[in-house]
C-alpha cells in the first residue's frame, strides 16, 4: 500500500427482496389484441346495420298490410251494403238467426193415432238441438236442462169429458209414461150442438238427454186448422 493513501475494502451489498424488472410486452401479442378488437367492432357494426334494415322492412310490411286491410274492409262493407239492398224482405226473415238455446215448435197436420197427436215439419217449424220422431209424435231432448213445455189444441167437444195431456218418457223411470200437464173439460150431457173449443197447457220441467215428450187427446176430435190453433213445443230456459 502506498504511503499517504487510504484504501477501503470493496463492499458489495445484495438486496434479496428485490425482483427483476418486468419484461416489456411482446409486440406480437399487442398486435393480436388490436386485430381482435377491430374485428369485434366490425361485427357489432354489421349487426346494428342488420337490425336497422330489418326494422325498416318490418315497418314497410306493417304499413302496407294496414293499408291493404283497410282497403279490403272498405270493399267488404260496400259489397255487404249492396247485398243488403238487393235481398228481398222475405229472404232476410228466413234463417237469419239461430236460437241461442235448444228449442222446438211443431204444428199438427194429421189426426191422432191411438190418442197421440202427430205433428209434421213445415216452414213454420223450429228444431234446434231437439229431435222429432214424426211416427210417434215425440220431441226428444238432446241436452239436459230446464225446459218450458207447452201445447195448444183446438177440438170439438162431442163427449162429456175431453182430456188434453202432455206426457213424458224417460230412461230413468221404467214404470211407463209420466204425466206432466193435463186439462180436462167437462160438459153435461144435454141436447146441444157440437161446439169448438181449445185447451192450452204450459209448464217448466227438468228434462234429461234422451227424454221424450208428446201430446195426447182423449174423448174429443182434433180440429185440423192453422198453426196458430194447434202447436206443440219446448225451449230451454
Amino acid at each position: 500500500m502506498a504511503p499517504g493513501k487510504v484504501s477501503y475494502p470493496t463492499v458489495y451489498v445484495v438486496d434479496s427482496q428485490m425482483k427483476p424488472p418486468p419484461l416489456p410486452p411482446k409486440p406480437a401479442r399487442r398486435q393480436r389484441k388490436d386485430v381482435i378488437q377491430t374485428l369485434l367492432m366490425i361485427l357489432v357494426c354489421v349487426a346494428l346495420c342488420g337490425m336497422a334494415v330489418e326494422a325498416c322492412f318490418i315497418y314497410h310490411l306493417f304499413t302496407s298490410k294496414e293499408n291493404h286491410t283497410s282497403t279490403d274492409e272498405m270493399q267488404t262493407a260496400m259489397r255487404k251494403q249492396d247485398k243488403e239492398h238487393t235481398v228481398t224482405p222475405k229472404q232476410k226473415l228466413l234463417g237469419e238467426m239461430k236460437p241461442s238455446k235448444p228449442m222446438a215448435q211443431l204444428t199438427t197436420g194429421e189426426k191422432p193415432v191411438n190418442g197421440v197427436v202427430l205433428w209434421h215439419e213445415n216452414h213454420e217449424s223450429i228444431l234446434h238441438h231437439v229431435k222429432h220422431n214424426a211416427a210417434e209424435g215425440r220431441l226428444i231432448i238432446e241436452k239436459e236442462g230446464y225446459y218450458s213445455v207447452y201445447s195448444k189444441i183446438s177440438f170439438r167437444d162431442d163427449n162429456m169429458i175431453c182430456i188434453h195431456s202432455v206426457l213424458r218418457l224417460t230412461h230413468r223411470y221404467v214404470g211407463g209414461e209420466i204425466l206432466l200437464l193435463q186439462s180436462s173439460r167437462y160438459h153435461p150431457k144435454t141436447p146441444r150442438p157440437i161446439i169448438k173449443d181449445n185447451s192450452y197447457l204450459s209448464g217448466m220441467f227438468h228434462l234429461y238427454k234422451g227424454d221424450a215428450v208428446f201430446v195426447t187427446l182423449k174423448n174429443c176430435t182434433l180440429v185440423l186448422s192453422n198453426a196458430a190453433e194447434n202447436y206443440f213445443g219446448v225451449f230451454m230456459v
